[in-house]
């Protein structure tokens, strides 16, 4: 995830805060995500694990 974070810092009016906020609330999400949420999930899960 880390290398995800500073590809994405270097864009324009990136804020990493954010994604860092983001990545957590996704993390928590998809330990039991409802149904709507499995294919979120499943794209989160593949960012984070490259």
């Amino acid at each position: 995830m880390v290398g995800f974070l500073s590809a994405l810092s270097s864009l324009p009016g990136a804020d990493v805060g954010l994604f860092q906020q983001l990545n957590q609330e996704l993390g928590a999400l998809c330990q039991a995500p409802p149904a709507k949420a499995v294919k979120v999930c499943a794209l989160h899960a593949r960012l984070v694990n490259r």
